[in-house]
């Protein structure tokens, strides 16, 4: 029977929302709108914060990063050196399995003779594997026989580049690749969807393609077991299940971490050094937890003013239901049978919002994820499972319960002409809109105003006219750049010279690690004859440049001169550093020339030190919101580095078009050298505010979705009043009022409700902005001119939409609205 009620029930509430379209439609769009928007959000912070990695045991996998603490309190957390983890290798007790990586540059064919394809690709230990728990699907991995010095070359592929590159077939294992000009035996390829390490999950530093499609054995040699000053590997390791999963394990693993630097790390580092154990999913979420935890919360606030819309609507509807809804009470209904039948017709509205709410949101999370290509931890990871759906179905019978509640209990002060709490409720749930969508809209004000800004710093460089490309040159084994250096350094000065008498080309240079692309290195820096204290030994972002970097970068000459030929002569040891650093070390740029700075990243250990030579302009390297810090440069010629940026400035029109003279250059000086990361410098800035924008770019559309939702609320509520008024305002407009008096009565009434909504908005916003501080810059987070905007931005907009129902109002016919009572 009760069953049958409810079948009952369901066929007559699908009956009436047929008889009422435009009621339905309303109600269903609203509340589709509001969950999803919620559901969307829901589906990036489930992927990225709730879901388990793709790994076995994922709990249990560590990464152990060199933590620096520098003299601001700053702790950096920096790679392994091969020394470092070797030790770790060696001595530790709590992994069952470690393993270490570091990103390398591929260029990909499946001939020597073939066009080259630049591809994301790291090189491994092969216990990285055991450590992820995972096998390639087809073939083997790589094994420890194969990653010793001179051992086979083998690789293992991805599967997508496997379906792209070969066609999925089985028949390439076993065969040659060519990887640059070297042949490697494909052993595998890995099972889809895997692509560790995916870039936005590490440090943007290491730079790491967004998804890695070719793994290589990483090879230690003898002269890797002492090296503690190359720091460029990750290390990650699978704690022992001995102490279980939890705290144990991980506090027994960092005692022997700390006893295990203790013995290799020299007693003047250890006050500022440390070995710190960080869990993949906390490292994959550091960067994005509390910007993902903010919209959450802003889009519940959506979610809140769309619930408060379609409960207005509801009490509405009942309203105009009232002789129905009277009818079947003198029938013998009972208010229970009545208020089951709200909540049954209730709950059809929200079935159908909640499938109008999956739909947006699929599409939705498509859009949010444009927003950040590349840049967002776990894109992969991100789509519908049991949590998002469960969330969608949870909130659509959590709705349908209070829906039905609030028209069961509008019902109910119909039948005791308790009109006035009904009215009263109206206004209370519109009040509570305006606030909320204030309070959203004080947010994205914040976020914008912080947006402009940041689009308005000088970054120490001039972006325009200019086009950068990452060229490669193919590298054999291990990097040697005492052996090959020189090759290196000849083959990038021709490419330059080239570009530089190119036709329309203004200046060309090269940069090892390019401003604001995310990427920087530090090195250890001491001026000759200061003394420091243990632990206080400075250091300094290092920039290999070569060309005419400076001149194609547009980097202001402070005192001296750049870089020119005598600085590629044998022997010499040249330096330019920035203002900061000759203002920290020296105390003025003019007194910074001719100073001697011991440099500790050099490759030839017995260089003398080195003379500065210039002071430049500070530069921005890691992002606009950051100072720049303490900054050398040191020539191509006496560091040399296989991959560098190329700048290339042109003397006007698009950058773009110089993409074939950079191509035509560096192909006819090294036809193995590849380009990848094609760009503009000024698309290279735009990209580095890429979270910024989608920050601004997500809450300011909740915002506007929300002052649109809060407006129509407001102008239901004033569509009521004057339905419930009609022979009120009929009888004073027969009685001599005039039409102007009438709207001026309905607007004071829709003011009234404005205004307590702003007030209360405003005193929200000023106690809830506070947590926008670490995503603002330039503004603070109780702005007085931000907040007097919106306020009366939401008050204008608010007042506009009480003018329709009142302007109406005052055409009412006195004698059609006294015949109609």
């Amino acid at each position: 029977m009760p069953l049958e009620n409810f079948i009952q029930d369901l066929r007559y509430g699908v009956r009436m929302l047929r008889r009422n379209p435009l009621f339905a439609a309303a109600a269903v769009i609203t509340l589709g709108l509001g969950l999803g928007a919620t559901l969307a959000v829901f589906n990036v912070f489930n992927g990225v914060l709730l879901r388990p990695l793709p790994y076995r045991d994922p709990e249990r996998i560590d990464i152990i990063w060199f933590a620096l603490r520098g003299d601001d309190g700053n702790v950096w957390k920096l790679p392994l050196s091969s020394g470092s983890y070797l030790d770790i290798e060696r001595d530790s007790r709590s992994f069952e399995a470690l393993a270490a990586f570091r990103a390398w540059p591929y260029a990909i064919a499946e001939s020597p003779d073939a066009e080259r394809e630049p591809v994301a690709g790291a090189r491994v230990s092969p216990a990285l594997f055991d450590v992820l728990g995972v096998s390639p699907a087809v073939g083997r991995a790589f094994t420890r026989a194969e990653a010793v010095p001179g051992g086979p070359q083998v690789a293992l592929i991805s599967h997508d580049l496997w379906q792209r590159k070969f066609g999925g077939s089985r028949d390439i294992i076993g065969r040659r690749i060519y990887l640059g000009d070297v042949p490697f035996t494909l052993t595998g390829v890995m099972p889809p969807g895997f692509a560790f390490p995916r870039g936005a999950e590490l440090p943007a530093p290491f730079q790491f393609g967004t998804r890695t499609d070719v793994w290589t054995p990483l090879v230690f040699d003898a002269s890797d077991v002492g090296n503690y000053g190359v720091q460029n590997l990750v290390a990650i390791g699978k704690l022992s299940e001995r102490c279980g999963t939890g705290a144990c394990s991980a506090s027994v693993a960092q005692a022997e971490l700390t006893a295990v630097l203790r013995r290799s790390i020299p007693v003047n580092d250890q006050p500022k050094s440390a070995y710190q154990l960080v869990s993949m999913v906390d490292q994959a979420a550091e960067r994005v937890r509390r910007p993902l935890f903010i919209l959450l919360g802003a889009v519940a606030f959506v979610l809140a003013i769309a619930v408060a819309n379609v409960t207005s609507l509801l009490v509405g509807r009942v309203h105009a239901r009232e002789r129905e809804l009277a009818v079947r009470s003198a029938l013998g209904a009972t208010r229970g049978r009545l208020a089951r039948q709200l909540v049954t017709e209730t709950l059809v509205l929200c079935l159908l919002g909640m499938v109008v709410g999956l739909t947006l949101a699929f599409w939705g999370t498509k859009v949010m994820l444009l927003l950040v290509p590349g840049s967002l931890p776990r894109a992969d990871d991100v789509g519908f499972d049991w949590r998002v759906l469960s969330f969608a179905g949870l909130l659509a019978l959590i709705a349908a319960l209070g829906f039905g509640v609030a028209a069961a209990y509008a019902a109910r002060l119909r039948f005791t002409r308790a009109a006035v709490s009904v009215s009263r409720t109206r206004r209370v749930l519109v009040m509570t809109e305006v606030a909320l969508s204030l309070v959203l809209l004080i947010g994205a004000a914040l976020l914008t105003r912080s947006f402009i800004g940041l689009q308005q710093v000088r970054p120490g460089f001039d972006p325009s006219n200019a086009l950068t490309t990452r060229v490669t040159i193919p590298v054999v084994g291990r990097p040697q750049p005492l052996v090959d250096g020189a090759r290196w350094s000849a083959t990038f000065d021709q490419v330059m010279a080239r570009l530089a008498s190119a036709p329309g080309i203004a200046a060309a240079g090269g940069v090892v690690t390019l401003p604001l692309s995310g990427a920087f290195e530090n090195g250890g820096v001491r001026p000759v004859g200061k003394v420091y204290e243990n632990g206080k030994n400075p250091s300094a972002q290092v920039q290999i440049v070569a060309g005419d970097y400076f001149g194609a970068a547009r980097i202001h000459l402070v005192a001296g001169r750049v870089f020119d030929a005598s600085d590629d002569e044998p022997g010499r040891a040249s330096m330019i550093v920035n203002r900061k650093f000759a203002r920290e070390h020296f105390g003025s740029e003019a007194d910074a020339l001719g100073q001697e700075v011991t440099a500790l990243f050099e490759w030839a250990r017995d260089r003398p030190p080195r003379v500065i030579v210039g002071v430049v302009d500070d530069v921005k390297t890691v992002s606009l919101d950051a100072d720049a810090p303490p900054q050398v440069y040191v020539p191509l010629s006496q560091l040399p580095a296989f991959a560098l940026t190329l700048v290339v400035r042109v003397s006007g029109g698009d950058p773009l078009a110089a993409l074939p003279l950079a191509r035509q250059a560096v192909h006819e000086v090294s036809s193995s050298a590849t380009l990848k990361e094609i760009r503009t410098f000024e698309s290279v800035v735009g990209d580095s505010l890429a979270r910024q924008r989608f920050n601004m770019t997500l809450i300011a559309t909740l915002a506007v979705l929300a002052l649109v939702l809060a407006c129509v609320g407001l102008y239901g509520v004033l569509a009521l009043i004057v339905a419930q008024r009609r022979r009120e305002i009929g009888v004073r407009l027969a009685l001599g009022a005039t039409p102007e008096s009438v709207v001026g009565a309905l607007l004071g009434e829709g003011a009234r409700v404005v205004a307590m909504g702003v007030a209360i908005g405003l005193a929200g916003a000023f106690a809830l902005t506070r947590v926008l501080s670490s995503m603002l810059y330039g503004v603070s987070t109780t702005d007085g001119s931000t907040f007097a905007g919106a306020a009366a931005f939401v008050g204008l907009v608010a007042v506009l939409a009480t003018w329709i129902p009142a302007r109406r109002a005052s055409q009412v016919d006195p004698r059609t609205a006294l015949a109609a009572e």
